[in-house]
């Protein structure tokens, strides 16, 4: 009898040894998968950090450079409109100027110099047009006196401002140096000097 209980006594100490034993395994096991799950979701949630940061990012970049751009064009375009008010106020006092100088009587005398160099255009021309506006046709038999031996028939223009436009069939040529015409290329010359131009503007950005 002690002989069976202690064969009982042993065959249980090794059922709860090799117990205890399978227990630490599994926790052992258990521990591991933890760990390695635990690992594997820093790594996912690194990964998702890292891709909400890029797409933030880009989002971010995105909408900063929309929002600079529509600066940049109501800068650009508040520029661009101030421009043109200092060129039409600038064109609006060159105008006044011509208008003050043309009732002057210098006026007649520049046109006389101005007609003599520009007939240096015409080389050979004997018979030539004059276009004046309407207010200064008083001016054409003085002015035809003065190109004389050359042919001169004074008409009147569709120019306002003043000066003349001078032709001649004979050799195919015409040479504009009415005020409006002069007035013209100063504008072009304004615009192109000072980039008075907003697709220009546009195009930077």
């Amino acid at each position: 009898m002690p002989e069976q209980t202690e064969k009982l006594l042993h065959f249980t100490e090794e059922v709860v040894r090799n117990a205890a034993q399978q227990s630490e395994q599994m926790k052992k096991e258990l521990e591991e998968e933890r760990a390695a799950a635990l690992a594997e979701a820093k790594i996912e949630a690194k990964d998702a950090a890292r891709s909400y940061y890029d797409r933030e990012a880009a989002r971010i970049r995105a909408e900063s450079g929309r929002e600079v751009s529509r600066h940049l064009m109501d800068s650009k375009r508040q520029i661009y409109l101030r421009r043109k008010e200092i060129t039409q106020e600038v064109f609006e006092q060159v105008c006044e100027r011509i208008r003050t100088f043309t009732v002057t009587p210098d006026y007649y005398d520049h046109m006389v110099q101005m007609l003599r160099r520009a007939m240096e255009q015409l080389p050979g021309a004997q018979a030539v047009t004059v276009q004046l506006r309407g207010e200064d046709m008083s001016f054409a038999p003085k002015l035809s006196a003065a190109l004389a031996p050359v042919k001169v028939e004074c008409q009147e223009g569709s120019f306002s401002l003043g000066g003349f436009i001078l032709q001649c069939s004979q050799l195919g040529l015409r040479v504009d140096c009415s005020f409006d015409n002069r007035l013209d290329e100063l504008a072009g010359h304004f615009a192109e000097s000072f980039g008075l131009s907003l697709s220009d503007d546009l195009d930077e950005m």
